[in-house]
């Protein structure tokens, strides 16, 4: 079995990295989605809560629970920003390893690229010392026939 060369195992390492950074992102963005959808219900709850405001009566039961149901509305409110806050802080994460993803993809292609073109190169090398062995193996036949008197 052939060994790898170092730029097979650059390469290797490279798309290692690279899919390592792409679970990462992936784990960021599902992040972000459940963020997202939390930060939707406490807000749809908000709205069907509210809507079901008790209005201001004359007794003190009443009031009582029209000052609980306001107080309640508060603390709705204030998880909402803070899970407002925390759908935002994870977008930027997101983003961030939505960045390192890319730049790590393209470390990779820069590397394959750069593989690519070293086969192209010895290839050519090749074909060129085949051409140049059958050019010369057809070179002594001919001198070999004139040699013999005999016309290619």
């Amino acid at each position: 079995m052939k060994r790898p060369s170092a730029i097979e195992m650059l390469i290797e390492m490279r798309r290692r990295e690279r899919d390592r950074v792409a679970g990462i992102c992936a784990q960021a963005q599902r992040d972000v989605d459940a963020a997202t959808g939390t930060l939707r219900m406490l807000t749809q709850y908000r709205s069907d809560y509210e809507n079901r405001a008790p209005k201001n009566g004359q007794s003190a039961t009443d009031t009582l629970r029209v000052q609980v149901h306001e107080r309640f509305v508060d603390k709705l409110g204030l998880a909402i920003g803070e899970q407002d806050n925390l759908v935002g802080n994870l977008n930027e994460r997101s983003e961030q390893q939505q960045r390192a993803l890319s730049d790590r993809q393209r470390r990779l292609k820069a590397m394959e690229t750069l593989a690519l073109r070293r086969e192209t190169e010895r290839l050519k090398r090749l074909e060129s010392l085949e051409q140049k062995q059958t050019d010369e193996f057809a070179t002594q036949a001919y001198a070999r026939a004139r040699r013999e008197g005999n016309k290619p």
